[in-house]
């Protein structure tokens, strides 16, 4: 039985891996945490997430992936999706950051499990966010248009 069928997906185990470590040296206090109630929890959360959704795609074996028209017309419309959910995400991230900051909204110490923006390490978390979402949103939008078909 081999674990590892198709290479190419090995980064997303990767970066699984290393965003469950960086969670774990923000819990026991290795590194500075966004100073969360819990801090490196939603890292680690977002790394099992990524680690699991690499191992199943490095499952799948290479020879069924044949990059045929259709295949290539679905990574079109999937990256297309995937471009225009990241770029919203991060835009609407500006704009709370900016109106937090300006005082104008009040979301407390915490918006979801991001914390206020004063320093570097309280700006991390977004970082690590976005990544975690661009990454959800292609995995969920091949499955998608894989279901759907016909790509046009």
């Amino acid at each position: 039985m081999e674990l590892i069928r198709n290479k190419r997906y090995l980064g997303l185990v990767f970066f699984g891996l290393f965003e469950i470590l960086l969670g774990v040296a923000q819990h026991l206090k290795i590194i500075p945490s966004s100073g969360a109630t819990t801090p490196g929890i939603p890292s680690i959360i977002a790394g099992i997430f990524i680690l699991a959704i690499g191992m199943y795609l490095s499952r799948t074996p290479e020879s069924e992936a044949m990059p045929d028209e259709r295949t290539r017309k679905r990574d079109m419309k999937v990256f297309t999706g995937v471009f225009g959910i990241v770029f919203t995400y991060v835009i609407s991230l500006m704009l709370i950051d900016v109106l937090w900051a300006a005082r104008i909204i009040n979301l407390g110490e915490f918006f979801l499990f991001l914390p206020r923006p004063s320093d570097i390490t309280q700006i991390f978390p977004r970082y690590m966010s976005i990544l975690f979402v661009a990454l959800i949103s292609w995995v969920a939008l091949t499955v998608y248009y894989n279901k759907k078909g016909d790509a046009e």
